[in-house]
């Protein structure tokens, strides 16, 4: 059986938003005018089957839209957990790096406390030293008030002369000193603030840490629901659609029984 042809292409796009009933009349009404020979009932039947076609291609073009939605959803949500293990992972990395800065602030806030301690005593060994020196030179000056100009300058010149050694050695360990101070304070407060860093990152390490755990587990939860859930609807349908055709099984059970 040979359809006339009438129609272009350009009218299948243009009728691409009609309902499916407006479909169905219009092929029926065509093969009616086309002179089969069909009679009402026959028409009928084509334009139930061009219906069902219809909507059950629709029905299933909309099953694959969700189930492609579906499965877009479970890899983005894989993605995601991913992308959090991964930024767990960074600051594990981060902590580990934050510690080794730690423990290297911490050696070196150690060593410039000795060094500070060390130099606090040489600035008062030198600062002593320069009090007997003062002391005595005041004391002979006292002794030696009695004597002349030129024998009392004798008497102490050697003193004298040392005392301006340790006075500059003493400037020179104070100076030192709080040279040293300044840089174990500020040893001291870059260690403070490591540690301080460190211990922010930790509280961060374990609260990412414990909502990875959680969306994880869910996760897991979520994936066996699913799975469950389609293998259940799979199920279904497929029992559904088989027990759609019991009654045409019973018609042929009791056909093979009256036939026996």
């Amino acid at each position: 059986m040979v359809a006339r042809r009438h129609k272009k292409k350009s009218a299948k796009h243009r009728n691409r938003g009609s309902s499916h009933d407006s479909i169905a009349n219009k092929i029926i009404h065509e093969i009616i005018n086309a002179k089969y020979d069909i009679t009402e009932n026959e028409a009928n039947l084509v334009k139930d089957a061009l219906n069902y076609s219809t909507e059950t291609k629709t029905m299933t073009s909309l099953m694959k839209k969700d189930l492609e939605s579906v499965t877009s959803s479970i890899f983005k949500s894989r993605r995601k957990l991913i992308e959090k293990k991964v930024s767990v992972d960074i600051l594990k990395a981060s902590i580990r790096e934050k510690k080794d800065i730690v423990k290297k602030a911490s050696s070196y806030v150690s060593h410039m406390k000795t060094k500070l301690t060390n130099e606090k005593i040489q600035m008062l060994n030198t600062q002593k030293d320069l009090l007997e020196i003062t002391k005595a030179i005041d004391d002979i000056t006292k002794v030696t008030s009695k004597l002349s100009d030129a024998d009392a300058d004798a008497a102490t010149y050697g003193l004298k002369a040392s005392l301006i050694a340790k006075e500059a050695n003493s400037k020179k360990a104070e100076v030192q000193y709080n040279s040293t101070e300044k840089l174990a304070n500020q040893a001291a407060n870059r260690h403070e603030d490591a540690v301080k860093a460190l211990e922010k990152l930790e509280r961060s390490f374990a609260h990412e840490s414990s909502n990875l755990k959680i969306i994880t587990d869910n996760m897991k939860d979520a994936f066996d629901t699913l799975t469950n859930t389609y293998n259940d609807v799979k199920d279904l349908s497929l029992s559904l659609l088989d027990e759609a055709f019991v009654p045409e099984k019973s018609s042929q059970s009791a056909d093979t029984l009256s036939a026996q």
